[in-house]
């Protein structure tokens, strides 16, 4: 009986596993390099994450094309922000994928901690062997 269930207990974890697509594999990757560049307060790379033909909307703010998706990354730079990114769902549409998740932005200002926390959703473009976003929209959490 015990060799049964640690075989279904194999058997479910090693599916779990291979369950995970490429798309999902790929977005969770670049997630993680994005707060990797925030974090070291390179923005142009965070920039590049996403396409010139990309939209950025939250609130009352809309930004789109290249040259407002770089102003506005470059406006939180030297900011003291460190950034974390929390996945909920990734759904995979082949040549689209879409993101849902919680953006936490932190630092220390005179000895309190000050937060923005944002709830996102993000539309991922396959381009070549990896994807870029075209659409991020949020609001508070």
């Amino acid at each position: 009986m015990k060799i049964i269930i640690n075989l279904f207990f194999l058997l479910f974890v090693s599916g779990y596993c291979f369950s995970q697509s490429k798309a999902d594999i790929s977005i969770k990757q670049l997630n993680k390099e994005m707060e990797d560049y925030f974090n070291k307060n390179d923005m142009q790379n965070v920039s590049s994450f996403y396409l010139d033909s990309s939209v950025i909307s939250g609130g009352r703010m809309r930004i789109t094309g290249r040259s407002g998706i770089d102003n506005y990354w470059q406006m939180m730079k030297d900011k003291g922000y460190n950034w974390k990114l929390v996945i909920d769902s990734i759904e995979d549409y082949d040549q689209i994928v879409i993101q849902n998740g919680k953006s936490y932005l932190t630092k220390t200002e005179n000895g309190a901690e000050k937060q923005m926390n944002t709830r996102f959703l993000l539309i991922w473009k396959k381009t070549g062997d990896s994807y870029k976003i075209i659409y991020d929209v949020f609001s508070s959490l």
